[in-house]
């Protein structure tokens, strides 16, 4: 099934978990450990689109980060503020398991693709064509993302439109990959993607990042020291980066906003940049230090799941999927036929099943339990497990649906793929939003695959 070669991780695994040894609570890490690496082993598959292998990685950096927290802010007392920590830790690395399995049985069935193929697809493509479409796409995503929130029930279409960009730069980096000549239109991609995230409200520059790791690890047969040296000192990198991030988007954001508190920037890209070079330029040792425990704490989510053990069943009993049908109800019914349906305000089910106080949509800010915490509160242990099961079973499905049918071109579909799936790859995603956001993309991708995603296909083609 073409699995990678992972014998080189061995001797590495070896010396972490030693290295390990010397940190407090050093077992839980290095169960961590032994859980990447079974995700790794069940979830990347060479040449093929890696994005469970990126969304489970990604929720396990959520989960092994609460201990790193633990360290560095409560002195590696488990214990504090929560008697959940452990039971919590060890419930998401099973469930980041159960996850992984059902995408290997299911997702990666009878598939595989050979390196004859996959050339033979992306041989059919115009490089210069897919710059344009690429081009094209990247200031469409920015007039809808802009547009979105002012169309009410069309925003989620917008959003999942937007995202096509992403398709784009894929295949630019799927064809700078393979022919090096071409390189320098994914920089320009690159270089395009990641000033414009830095000049945004949020921290979208990351997202360059994400899609750059799934395109090289298409191509990744082996992880040897070579890859694992390149990519420690990438995720160091990153790693600082987002302390620095963690340190100054506070002042930032005012900036950008002018003290308005709303979500929005207000001031020209050319003032967003000096503003920005002065913060970054004033960061000093004493706030990095600061910035690295802000910065473990705001990453981690596992919190919120040890607070809701600590409640559910001992004051709150458990919901007997009370949880999941609201949020069901709440995304496919449409608000004509339920006029009383309100709004969202993920906060509101924080606050209640961790027993925290959390400031809701009228300050301005959500604060999310997590999709974890949800099949919890709802079933309880072994029951939540089923229903990840159920979750990473529907991912998969769909998944195989676009990646076998987008288009006739192989490639092109695993552009469409990775766009589609890389916005699922937060653990600290609340169910409702989760939900909503898996069933409005699948039916506007769907919609997209007999309508525009052809005419993209024959756009590029030769």
């Amino acid at each position: 099934m073409n699995k990678i070669d992972i014998s080189g991780l061995g001797g590495l695994m070896v010396l972490v978990s030693a290295l390990s040894l010397a940190m407090p609570n050093s077992l839980y890490v290095i169960a961590g450990y032994a859980v990447l690496l079974l995700i790794i082993v069940l979830t990347w598959r060479l040449y093929l689109p890696n994005v469970f292998t990126f969304m489970m990685f990604y929720h396990w950096l959520q989960i092994i980060t609460y201990i790193f927290f633990i360290n560095s802010s409560w002195k590696g007392d488990m214990s504090f503020l929560t008697k959940s920590s452990g039971s919590a830790f060890f419930y998401s690395l099973t469930g980041l398991v159960v996850m992984s399995i059902i995408f290997s049985q299911v997702a990666y069935k009878n598939l595989q693709i050979s390196i004859a193929v996959f050339e033979e697809a992306l041989n059919k493509i115009n490089p210069q064509k897919v710059l344009y479409l690429y081009l094209a796409l990247y200031f469409m995503s920015g007039v809808l993302s802009r547009a979105a929130f002012g169309f009410g029930g069309l925003t989620q279409v917008f959003i999942n439109i937007a995202l096509l960009k992403w398709a784009g730069f894929v295949l630019l980096g799927y064809l700078s990959f393979k022919n090096k000549q071409y390189r320098i239109f994914f920089l320009i991609a690159f270089a395009l993607d990641f000033v414009g995230g830095l000049l945004s409200f949020f921290s979208s520059f990351k997202d360059v990042f994400f899609y750059t790791a799934i395109i090289f690890m298409t191509f990744i047969s082996k992880i040897n020291f070579n890859v694992s040296f390149k990519a420690t000192v990438l995720g160091v990198s990153l790693f600082f980066m987002a302390v620095i991030w963690t340190v100054v988007k506070g002042d930032y954001r005012g900036f950008l906003n002018e003290g308005s508190g709303q979500q929005v920037v207000n001031v020209s890209q050319e003032k967003a940049f000096d503003k920005l070079s002065n913060l970054v330029s004033s960061v000093n040792k004493e706030s990095i230090n600061e910035g690295i425990g802000s910065f473990f704490y705001r990453l981690q989510y596992v919190y919120h799941l040890a607070k809701s053990i600590d409640m559910v069943p001992a004051n709150i009993p458990f919901q007997q999927g009370a949880v999941w049908r609201q949020t069901v109800e709440f995304v496919t019914v449409p608000r004509i036929l339920n006029p009383n349906k309100g709004s969202l305000d993920h906060s509101v089910k924080a606050s209640k099943y961790t027993g925290i106080h959390f400031s809701g949509a009228s300050r301005g800010v959500s604060f999310s339990l997590g999709y974890f915490a949800d099949c919890y509160v709802d079933f309880g242990v072994p029951g939540m497990f089923v229903a990840l099961a159920i979750i990473a079973f529907i991912f998969a499905k769909i998944y195989r649906f676009f990646l076998l049918k987008a288009t006739g071109n192989i490639v092109v579909n695993y552009s469409i793929v990775i766009a589609f799936f890389v916005q699922f790859s937060f653990f600290e995603m609340d169910g409702t939003f989760m939900f909503g956001r898996l069933f409005t993309s699948f039916i506007v991708f769907l919609v997209l695959k007999y309508t525009l995603f052809p005419r993209m296909e024959k756009f590029i083609s030769y």
